[in-house]
């Protein structure tokens, strides 16, 4: 099999391409930007034919490109941002940054490889990683709770239109719960950035980021194996299964939280 993977520089992503390849597959591992890419070359645990560092970059259109001149049976659209703060006191491209990569970038990601496995007849699978945190209304994480949310409606629709033109092309969401990977903790840190600082919403940052902190401590889960090798069986499978959550706990309690809150 020939995999390509979006945001692959680490965590998840970086630890699914290595058993990937150590299982003989090969693997495209894409960096958002050149320096992810250099450092992703220079680590010597990828040193492996089966794996391909690229900058792909997915706002960006020049580097889209290059979907077309892979060749790939499986994509896998994981790379995403997390914008903090509140849409009432910062700029709105703030939340466009959040869409541009989470929904419009993964999605024409997801769109180019869907007409290239139809062009090119190839019973192709895609993946796409949303989010449980898109269920949930986490104060000054709207920005990507909302595009995680967005994201995940898209591809339960992007399955339905699948099946109704009985398309032998798959769709697989892919929503994990907290890990701790340090993405959650570059969200919570960066509400500061993006708030007026004249804003009343600024003056309650330190309490939010203090009560978010203690609860991502509480929930995160630190070993995320069980994820990797549920990603990878599945994606050998002939036919994946549509949703994969994990941890079951967090999504237990993700769906309880729905039902008796919102």
């Amino acid at each position: 099999m020939r995999i390509l993977i979006t945001g692959g520089r680490g965590g998840i992503a970086y630890q699914t391409a290595k058993k990937l390849s150590n299982l003989g597959h090969t693997v495209y591992l894409c960096t958002h930007t050149t320096k992810q890419l250099k450092s992703l070359k220079e680590n010597i645990e990828i040193r492996s034919n089966n794996i391909i560092p690229l900058k792909l970059d997915i706002t960006n259109k020049e580097d889209l490109n290059l979907l077309d001149k892979l060749s790939y049976d499986i994509v896998w659209a994981h790379a995403g941002i997390g914008n903090g703060g509140t849409l009432l006191a910062m700029d709105i491209d703030v939340l466009r940054d959040n869409y541009e990569t989470n929904v419009f970038g993964t999605m024409e990601v997801v769109r180019r490889s869907y007409l290239k496995f139809k062009r090119e007849h190839i019973k192709g699978k895609i993946f796409v990683t949303s989010s449980l945190a898109g269920m949930l209304p986490l104060p000054y994480l709207s920005c990507y709770t909302s595009s995680k949310a967005a994201l995940s409606i898209l591809c339960f629709t992007l399955k339905k239109e699948l099946k109704q033109i009985n398309s032998n092309i798959s769709m697989s969401l892919i929503e994990p719960g907290a890990y701790q990977t340090g993405f959650n903790d570059v969200m919570i840190n960066n509400k500061e950035k993006y708030l007026e600082e004249n804003s009343e919403f600024y003056q309650n940052i330190k309490k939010i980021n203090k009560l978010q902190k203690r609860l991502f401590t509480l929930i995160e889960k630190k070993n995320y194996q069980k994820l990797v090798d549920k990603i990878v069986t599945e994606m050998l499978k002939e036919k994946p299964q549509f949703k994969i959550k994990k941890p079951l706990f967090q999504s237990l309690m993700t769906k309880l939280y729905v039902l008796l809150y919102r």
